[in-house]
Parts: structure tokens; C-alpha cells; sequence
């Protein structure tokens, strides 16, 4: 015997298993016996599953082995037509550990193999595109501490990434140098969604001419865009216009492909619906905050009251029922002539959501609508007959935000909205050190963040059947309501949240985990009248292990999927404030790869970093890494100042490792960072969109 190539297997086996990722490839050019022992498909899944249990293409194939027509109706679409194309394609395993190192080399390095930079459409008179993108403004406040200033919110950007879906939206430049069709830009489809992994460009069906775009998402594969009309629609006083505004909606649709050259995508328009009745100005005082699901769509409005007494700022919360598609486009339709005619229609109170425009909202089956802002008692509603289209399920105004707890009035702390598939969840935050127009007259200590839980609609209003609910009272729904809140737990001296976030705490912390409530059984019941001031404690879970789509047996039952991720929306935001007093601006968390990047800063010292857990740990042990021959962590290097990375108290983190000191500026620009773990976008301060590649 010669060599290891020609040990038995078993032993040969052994032998690797104590060699590094990068040296398992290398040893593939030492000769021809090596490169057919190495590259064998035995030994190059047994090497994935060591030293990469975690990653994408292990998940993907072991999902795909599972039975497709058990998981389809769990798994969302998009998820479900990748599992097909997994499954009718062999993978070359061999090739597949290789790309599968050299990027958890390069992440464990913190450092990008390949950095991509995308020319956006964004100013047409540079480019000829015709689109313009009027963000709706952050609110006026910032932080301010010893003479310096820094940033505490950042605008919108005009595109966004889907990591359930793997694609990219964004207004595309004219002279990308792609293969992109000319006549989707002479149509004014600017607009074109990216499937980062195969290349493929679609555009976007969406003209962008005569619009001004307020804001894009994209999540569980439908697209939103939120824009308002380019010319006003009537005049709100003698110095404010109205723009009306509306909302469109598509469907990105990944179709399993017939070859293995990659998938094919397609965008199909689904529904379009008013965003407000009368409109909003284009300024920087009148703002609204939004968040959707595959089914529903929630907004939040908060407009400055006009009147001559400097009165409470107006608000509105609506909750929108988006998951029946309707080809019906009220801003094709000013006078509302070609509305379906509905059979029947709620009688809703009269106010500022109603208004008189004879254009009542209806609701749908089984839903209860809303008060209006009258003071009238409570008022009853008929049963309706659902129709195609968006449909209202939920308005709350001034009352029921009172009752909730979440009246902003002159001082807001809202950061953002999210929903689930119930309920929805209005995230707040403050900090000591936060100044300007909005910021708090009674700050906390250092730092606060909250995350409260409401239901979309009543849970009896769920369980019963439609014979049941011959009537709907309007008002506030009095029931279980969620409340989590969490402070930083010290001083201006560096130290740590106690609650840090899954991908970044110790394993088997009981701290770690929060549970979210059972779906069956509704969110927590804390119908105390003080459950504002004692919100219930979070408990350890023992079962949020992060996957987006995890496999395994829940109550018993076989082998089932999972949409739920561990930081679900009920988790107040703690890693914005994990490492006090640096702010954790923003962050990109793939929780089934348990990869996680971070954007941080404290004033003048800025910092992004990566934490890399591709093992699996056990019981609680700490897991073990191989994600490089070194595995050491270096120091930072901010503006000239450097931080040393031992300040780190938690041997969680004694995995992470710091990127080098101009990417804070190619991706943290807007304040926004997305991907997964085989990417990172963001964009850098000339507008253009930046992919890093490992």
C-alpha cells in the first residue's frame, strides 16, 4: 500500500474525516487515484454531511427525497416547485461539495469571492428609464450623544430581495448589458425580477411611466409595489395637493423546468386596490408603514392633523384580504364604472374611512370589519357574500389603537409592521439617545424595543361556522393580545443583550428561544387590564430550530413542513441592541444555514461581521466548526479606530469574523442588507445594488 486511496474504505473513511473542507479539495489534484477517491459521490455527500449538515443543497435533497404530494400542502409554491426540480435532476455531489466549501471558506473568512455591482433605473434623467421612486420618509428622529450624530432610521430602498423565493426585484438600468427584451422598457417595464442563482431575467409587467413608486416588496413569492399617480387628484388646501395612490399586486411564480439549464419564472398580475380612499400628499410629513403575506396586506397611516388647534396626529390601521386575485384595476377606473357589482355590502359607520364617495368596502366571509372613527355605540353588520378581490377585514382608528396600546400621536416609535398568518404584529423602538421632531419626551434608560400582537380577526369569529355568525359587531376585538418587550440590559460600557438572537446565542440557552404561541390555540390570553404594563414572560423553546421549511415530526404526527422561522414576528427586535452601545443597524439571516450578517455602529465606528454555525449542535454542547485550517478571529479596524474582538463576552460569538472595512459602504447605504447563505446584496452610496458572492 502506496498511499491512503488505497486503504479500505472503511478506514479511508477515518482518515478523512479529520481533514478540513479546503483540504478534502485540494487533495483531488494530487494524482489520479486521489481525484477518483475524493470526487467519488460516496465520499463527497459523506463530507457535505459532516462538515456542512446545515447547508442549502443537503436541506434541499433531503426535502426532496421526502414525498412531494405529503409536503404539498404545507410548503409554499415557489419551495415546492424547487423540491420538484431537485428531485427530477441528479446532482453531481462531487462538484456540489466543491462550491459548498470554497463558500463557507470565504464566509468563514468574512471575506466575498465575487462582488457584482447592478446599474438601477432610478434617475431618469440620466438614463432615459421614466421611472421615479418618492419614498415614503422615516421619521425625524436620529441619535445624538457628546456633539455626534448618527443615524436611527434610513429610507427605503427601491428594491428587495425574497429569500423563501431566491429572487431579486429592482429597476433594472437601460444599458445593463443583459438579454433583456428593449421593448419591456419602451412599455415602461423597468422593473425585472433576478433569479440570482441561474441568471434568468423576467421583467416585471408593471409600467412605471406616469407613477411615482413609494415602495417594493416581495414576500412568499407575491410582489407589491405601492406608488401614487404622477399628476394630483384634487386640492387638499391652499399649499397641498392629493396624489391618489394605490396598490399592485403580482405573483412570482417559479415553474419546475423541463432541463437542467435552470428554473423559469414568470409574473402574473394579481389584484390592484386603493390604498386610501382620498389619497396622500407627496411631501415628508404624511407616512404610512405596511407589511403582507401571501394572503393579507396591512398598512398603517400617519398623517399630521391640519387643522387650526395643532391637534393629535390622524391614524389608521387596515387589514386587507388579498388572497383572491381579481382582474379589476380601480386606477384604470376614476369614476368607478367597471367596479363588480356586489350582491350585498356591509354597512359600515360613516367617518374619515367610509367617507362619501359611494364606494363602500365590503368584507369577506367569516370576517368582522372594524370601527370607524365615529363615537357612535357599536354597530351591527349583515353577513356578505364573499367576492373576488381585496376585501377590508379589518379597520382600527384612534379607539382601537388606544385600546391596543398603540396610538403613536406626536411622538412616534413605530419601526415596522408584520403579519402572520392571523395576526398581526406592530414592532416599536426607543433609545435614550434619540433626538428630532419625533423622538420620545420620557425616553428609557438606554434602549427599548416592543413587539405587540393583535389578532387580525376574532378567534371565535375563526372557529365558528358561517351559519353562526348571522351578526358582526363593530368595535375593538377584545381578546388575547401579545406584548414582548425587551431593554438593553446595561450602561454605555460595552455589553451584551441577555436575549440575543437565535443564530448568535449558545446553544441549549434557555434565554435564546421565545415560543411562540400554538397556532390552535391563538395567541397568548392576557385579557388582564394591565397586560400592557406585565406582559407575559417568554418561554424557552425546545422546538425553534430556525428552519424556514424544517422537516420533522410534530405531535406525534410523520414527517411534515414547517413555514414558521425562529425569530418570528412576536420576538421583540433584542438584536438591535445585542452588543450596547453599537446599534445593529441591519442584519441578513439565512436560520436554516445558521448564517447570519450584521451591519453595526456607534456613532462614528461602523462594522459588519459574519457568524457562521454550519454544524449541528446537541443537547446543548457547543458545535463544532470547520469552516477554515485556522478558524482564528481577527480585530476591527473603524475609521481609524480599532475594536478588539475579545471585548466579546459570549463564546457565541467567538465565530465571527469581520468583514473588511469598505463593505459598509458598497452594501449598508440605504441601511438595508438581504440574501442568503450563498449571497449578500445591499447598496452602495451611488445607487447601485450590490451582490456579494462566497
Amino acid at each position: 500500500m502506496r498511499d491512503i486511496a488505497e486503504l479500505p474504505q472503511d478506514l479511508f473513511l477515518l482518515v478523512i474525516s479529520y481533514l478540513s473542507p479546503r483540504t478534502c479539495v485540494r487533495c483531488r489534484a494530487v494524482s489520479r487515484r486521489w481525484h477518483a477517491a475524493f470526487t467519488s459521490e460516496l465520499v463527497s455527500q459523506l463530507l457535505l454531511r459532516w462538515n456542512f449538515p446545515r447547508c442549502r443543497e443537503i436541506r434541499l435533497g433531503a426535502a426532496a427525497a421526502a414525498s412531494i404530494p405529503l409536503l404539498s400542502a404545507t410548503l409554499p409554491r415557489n419551495v415546492k416547485a424547487e423540491l420538484v426540480d431537485v428531485a427530477q435532476h441528479q446532482r453531481d455531489w462531487s462538484l456540489t461539495f466543491a462550491e459548498v466549501a470554497r463558500r463557507y471558506f470565504h464566509l468563514g473568512q468574512a471575506q466575498p469571492r465575487v462582488v457584482e455591482k447592478l446599474e438601477t433605473a432610478v434617475k431618469s434623467e440620466e438614463n432615459g428609464s421614466g421611472v421615479s421612486f418618492w419614498g415614503v420618509a422615516p421619521w425625524n428622529r436620529f441619535l445624538r450623544l457628546n456633539n455626534q450624530t448618527s443615524s436611527f432610521h434610513y429610507p427605503d430602498p427601491v428594491w428587495w430581495y425574497s429569500q423563501e423565493d431566491g429572487v431579486l426585484v429592482y429597476p433594472a438600468a437601460v444599458d445593463t448589458g443583459h438579454a433583456v427584451p428593449s421593448s419591456s422598457y419602451d412599455d415602461g417595464h423597468v422593473y425585472h425580477i433576478v433569479d440570482l442563482s441561474t441568471g434568468q431575467r423576467v421583467p416585471v409587467p408593471f409600467d412605471v411611466r406616469s407613477k411615482h413608486i413609494r415602495r417594493v416588496r416581495l414576500a412568499q413569492g407575491v410582489l407589491i409595489f405601492e406608488w401614487a399617480e404622477e399628476l394630483p387628484y384634487h386640492q387638499l388646501n391652499t399649499r397641498e395637493v392629493v396624489h391618489r395612490h394605490f396598490v399592485t399586486a403580482f405573483d412570482a411564480i417559479r415553474k419546475p423546468s423541463g432541463v437542467a439549464s435552470g428554473q423559469r419564472w414568470t409574473i402574473e398580475f394579481r389584484s390592484e386596490w386603493k390604498l386610501h380612499f382620498l389619497g396622500l400628499p407627496l411631501n415628508f410629513s404624511d407616512r404610512f408603514f405596511s407589511a403582507h403575506t401571501a394572503t393579507h396586506y396591512a398598512v398603517y397611516f400617519w398623517q399630521p392633523n391640519r387643522s387650526l388647534y395643532q391637534d393629535d396626529p390622524i391614524e389608521q390601521l387596515a387589514v386587507w384580504d388579498i388572497s383572491s386575485p381579481s382582474p379589476y384595476r380601480p386606477s384604470q377606473d376614476p369614476r368607478g364604472q367597471e367596479r363588480p357589482i356586489q350582491s350585498s355590502t356591509l354597512t359600515l359607520p360613516t367617518g374619515l374611512w367610509s367617507g362619501h364617495n359611494n364606494n363602500p368596502e365590503v368584507g369577506r366571509l367569516n370576517a368582522p370589519e372594524g370601527s370607524g372613527s365615529d363615537s357612535e355605540g357599536p354597530r351591527k353588520a349583515s353577513l356578505v357574500t364573499a367576492t373576488a378581490g381585496p376585501q377590508v377585514i379589518r379597520r382600527m382608528a384612534w379607539r382601537e389603537l388606544d385600546f391596543y396600546g398603540l396610538r403613536q400621536r406626536a411622538t412616534p416609535q413605530l419601526r415596522c409592521l408584520a403579519l402572520d398568518d392571523r395576526n398581526l404584529y406592530v414592532i416599536e423602538e426607543e433609545h435614550r439617545w434619540a433626538e428630532g421632531q419625533h423622538s420620545s419626551l420620557n425616553p428609557p434608560r438606554v434602549h427599548l424595543v416592543r413587539s405587540t400582537g393583535i389578532p387580525i380577526v376574532p378567534a371565535s369569529a375563526i372557529e365558528s361556522t358561517p351559519a353562526a355568525l348571522s351578526t358582526i359587531v363593530d368595535g375593538p376585538v377584545y381578546g388575547p393580545i401579545w406584548v414582548d418587550t425587551c431593554g438593553a440590559n446595561g450602561d454605555v460600557n460595552m455589553n451584551f443583550c441577555p436575549r440575543v438572537a437565535d443564530a448568535n446565542s449558545a446553544a441549549g440557552s434557555a434565554t435564546a428561544h421565545v415560543a411562540r404561541p400554538d397556532p390552535q390555540e391563538g395567541l397568548p390570553d392576557t385579557t388582564d387590564p394591565d397586560h400592557l404594563s406585565n406582559p407575559p414572560r417568554p418561554r424557552p423553546s425546545a422546538t425553534a430550530t430556525g428552519w424556514p421549511w424544517a422537516l420533522g415530526g410534530k405531535r406525534g404526527t410523520s414527517l411534515v413542513a414547517s413555514t414558521e422561522s425562529a425569530r418570528w414576528p412576536g420576538w421583540a427586535p433584542c438584536w438591535r441592541h445585542e452588543e450596547f452601545p453599537y446599534l445593529t443597524v441591519t442584519e441578513m439571516v439565512d436560520f436554516a444555514a445558521g448564517v447570519r450578517v450584521t451591519a453595526r455602529h456607534c456613532f462614528m465606528l461602523e462594522t459588519m461581521s459574519a457568524h457562521v454555525r454550519p454544524a449541528v449542535s446537541i443537547k446543548g454542547t457547543p458545535p463544532a466548526t470547520n469552516l477554515d485550517d485556522d478558524g482564528s478571529v481577527g480585530s476591527s479596524k473603524t475609521n481609524g479606530r480599532r475594536r478588539s474582538s475579545s471585548a466579546r463576552a459570549s463564546s457565541a460569538r467567538s465565530k465571527e469574523v469581520l468583514f473588511p472595512d469598505d463593505m459598509w459602504s458598497q452594501l449598508v447605504a440605504r441601511g438595508h442588507i438581504a440574501g442568503d447563505e450563498r449571497w449578500v446584496i445591499g447598496e452602495d452610496y451611488k445607487g447601485r445594488i450590490t451582490v456579494v458572492r462566497f
